[in-house]
């Protein structure tokens, strides 16, 4: 009986390789997803703004916060909801976002996202 969900994907990858200022895109069976390391915790959201593409992993990390690159919509690391003042006012934009363990063996274990992300 294997001691795993089916339903996790682990990264094969130690918190300690990730840094605060590099978020690491990864490829998971569920597209492309981002790993941010804030405040010592390991946060994973879709790679890619839903809004017109931009590349999250490379936005502006503030607290648990990322800015987009493209057009400065800022989302929340933590529930993957739109967080800017615009968002907040007309709701929608959620990233999808995994949650995330620790395997026996120190690596990082994404559970898979309630919904796909889009884009």
């Amino acid at each position: 009986m294997p001691d795993t969900d089916p339903r996790d994907f682990d990264t094969g990858l130690a918190p300690e390789e990730l840094e605060p200022a590099r978020p690491r895109p990864i490829a998971t069976p569920w597209g492309s997803f981002a790993l941010f390391l804030v405040d010592g915790r390991v946060l994973c959201v879709q790679s890619f703004c839903p809004h017109l593409g931009g590349p999250l992993f490379q936005g502006t990390v503030a607290g648990s916060r990322v800015t987009c690159p493209w057009h400065e919509w800022i989302f929340s690391l933590e529930t993957g909801r739109r967080v800017d003042l615009a968002g907040r006012l007309l709701g929608g934009s959620v990233l999808a976002r995994c949650d995330v363990e620790r395997s026996a063996r120190g690596t990082i274990v994404l559970r898979a996202p309630e919904r796909r992300p889009s884009i």
